[in-house]
């Protein structure tokens, strides 16, 4: 659909009953919080924390889900398996440094006592320490390393997905709904069954599993198997709590849920040990997006290509809003985490090549270029502006330029009108040169650069999730405020590479994101000062959508 197409659509209200129905055949976001697919926009183990899993079956089907954790900086998996759920059935898990385990600090580990079907089978991996399981670093490491940070410690932050890659079935011969199903003893049936049918015995693939054999010859995608699988029925839903014991404070949220993302007949069941299926692994090139006042609309967007541009698509915002608090007087802190959950899709040449999909470059990139040749210069995919460890000349990092907006809470603003304004606007780290400072109005926001796919802005100087600086780079970006409570809005359609709109290929305005707010605060008044409490909040962003063709509010700053 072109862009002139989408406003058509907007304008005319297309979506009606009809559309609203055909919500099920398009990749969307079930507000309802149950789908196919589900984004965890953060976890940690830093400084304290722990993050605690949940995904739940609502179904009566039994399924198999691909659970994948991702770290913060480029999303390079750190963790993936693949988890068997019965009907009806819930699976927990927690994330926690290695000290919290009596081993020395500084490993991010998954630990799980439950139960249900994993392959490889982490409930009993060890006597001694059932379910523990360490985060890895070899996708970004050694030979993989991206131009990030290499240690264990950048797998400490990060985000999760979880895909549906089928429904199981009983066929007589391979009864793998029945191995999964718990019985009275609160145990599967037969979790060894499906780990033998992922069993590989080296130079003899008859005598392999049979999801191996299937695997690896012609059926289906390479490393799929079909055995006693069937279509996706959608259902999941899940959440996650970060919990510090030390200071009594709990965040709590829930998953983003992702309906229509894939319909084939045998659905999307893959290896263990690969990177499928990904959120470029469904079958859906339409997105329906909701568009606000004043049209009130859910319209469908087509893409040519690549089903990821889809799920980008229910995600893309040209504004985030939230709620600030760092009065001192409560100790108070907030921090944003903002979360770009498809962006290694379009800033990962890696990533794009394994996925099949086609980058923009200029020039003559080959390793050996003729010397009249034009330079090379690699170009993210839109709606994103930079490759992920882009560079400048000065080796000063190149990321996405955005802008931030804040006021206190009687409307008072930082943004000044007169650039001669003795109205100091907030300050941001890292900056950005300069030329994006002020407007030909005068209008001058605060610039700053959001590098990672995983974002944490701290407003005031109190930390809420003690993100840590890793081999000189951090997930976090500072703003210095002189208000102590408000609201903030980010400007995500800054397009400083060609000075306009950022736009997807088909006309939405700004990027794909979502995230939230967290807010803690200190009483130390409990039992005349003796007693110290924490509390926290999470408040999920707020976010507006629009065409680059259709009339919008707010109004652009520049």
């Amino acid at each position: 659909m072109n862009r002139k197409n989408l406003t058509a659509a907007v304008l005319a209200g297309l979506a009606g009953v009809a559309g609203i129905a055909g919500t099920a055949q398009a990749v969307n976001i079930n507000p309802d919080g149950t789908g196919q697919v589900l984004l965890y926009p953060y976890y940690t183990t830093n400084d304290g924390n722990q993050t605690l899993i949940s995904v739940v079956n609502t179904t009566d089907q039994a399924k198999a889900v691909k659970v994948r954790f991702l770290e913060g900086f480029n999303s390079r998996e750190v963790l993936d398996f693949n988890l068997y759920m019965s009907r009806e059935d819930v699976w927990v898990a927690a994330l926690a440094d290695s000290s919290a385990f009596g081993a020395a600090a500084g490993v991010p580990h998954l630990f799980t006592n439950d139960s249900s079907c994993t392959v490889p089978y982490l409930y009993e991996m060890a006597s001694t320490a059932p379910g523990l399981q360490a985060f890895l670093n070899f996708a970004y490491a050694g030979d993989n390393n991206d131009g990030g940070p290499e240690s264990i410690a950048r797998a400490a932050e990060g985000y999760v997905e979880m895909i549906e890659m089928g429904t199981l079935v009983d066929d007589g011969e391979y009864d793998f709904a029945t191995a999964v199903t718990h019985g009275s003893d609160r145990m599967p049936a037969d979790c060894a069954a499906l780990t033998t049918a992922w069993t590989e015995v080296v130079n003899d693939l008859e005598g392999s599993g049979i999801w191996v054999q299937e695997s690896q010859d012609d059926v289906g995608l390479p490393d799929q198997a079909e055995t006693g699988t069937s279509r996706n029925s959608g259902g999941l839903f899940g959440g996650a709590a970060i919990v510090n014991a030390d200071n009594g404070t709990m965040f709590s949220y829930d998953a983003k849920a992702i309906q229509g993302f894939n319909k084939g007949d045998t659905g999307l069941h893959f290896r263990p040990g690969t990177i499928y299926p990904s959120l470029e692994s469904g079958d859906e090139l339409t997105a329906y997006v909701f568009f606000g006042v004043p049209q009130n609309q859910a319209v469908p967007v087509t893409y040519s290509d690549y089903s990821v541009d889809a799920v980008s698509a229910v995600f893309m915002h040209d504004f985030i809003m939230n709620e600030y608090v760092v009065a001192p007087s409560l100790n108070a802190g907030t921090e944003w985490v903002i979360n770009f959950p498809t962006k290694n899709f379009y800033v990962d040449p890696d990533r794009m090549t394994l996925a099949g999909i086609e980058w923009p470059t200029t020039g003559d990139c080959s390793d050996d270029p003729p010397e009249d040749a034009a330079p090379c210069d690699n170009f993210a995919r839109q709606p994103f502006t930079e490759l992920f460890g882009a560079v400048d000349g000065d080796d000063q990092a190149l990321c996405e330029v955005v802008s931030i907006q804040t006021w206190d809470r009687e409307e008072q603003t930082f943004e000044p009108t007169d650039p001669d304004s003795p109205v100091i606007p907030p300050v941001v780290s890292p900056s950005v040169p300069p030329e994006f400072g002020c407007d030909d109005f005068g209008n001058c926001p605060t610039f700053f650069q959001l590098c990672n796919e995983v974002n944490v802005l701290r407003f005031g100087d109190e930390s809420v999730f003690g993100t840590p600086v890793i081999e000189g780079d951090s997930l976090l970006v500072e703003v210095s405020d002189e208000f102590t409570s408000g609201w903030g809005r980010i400007n995500l359609t800054e397009n400083t590479r060609i000075d306009q709109m950022r736009t997807d290929s088909e006309g939405l305005v700004g990027m794909p994101v979502t995230g939230f707010a967290a807010y803690e605060f200190e009483n130390g008044f409990l039992d005349g000062g003796s007693v110290k409490a924490n509390y926290g909040g999470l408040f999920g962003h707020k976010a507006s959508v629009r065409s680059s063709s259709v009339a919008v509010w707010p109004p652009m700053s520049r």
